[in-house]
């Protein structure tokens, strides 16, 4: 624990140093940067929607709350084809 507590108190140090230790930057930022940082933020939050929904249908599966059938949205294949008549 001792050790632990040293690692994150030089980490600590070293973090603080660097942020008291620079200056601000004079950077020229073009029209095309906005248009990226947009795309990232639009990006990452439809990831994380997407990761959130697919995993929801898999704790509701898992905890039976749903079943597969219903989850996917099919139904039995062939359902209501006479395999008699041949159609």
């Amino acid at each position: 624990m001792h050790r632990f507590r040293a690692q994150s108190f030089r980490l600590t140090l070293a973090m603080i140093a660097v942020c008291v230790s620079t200056s601000s930057a004079h950077a020229y930022l073009d029209p095309g940067t906005g248009s990226i940082i947009l795309q990232v933020l639009l990006g990452g939050i439809a990831g994380l929607v997407l990761a959130i929904k697919l995993y929801w249908h898999k704790f509701l599966s898992l905890s039976g709350l749903s079943s597969p059938a219903r989850k996917s949205g099919r139904s039995e294949p062939n359902a209501g084809i006479d395999e008699r008549s041949g159609s």
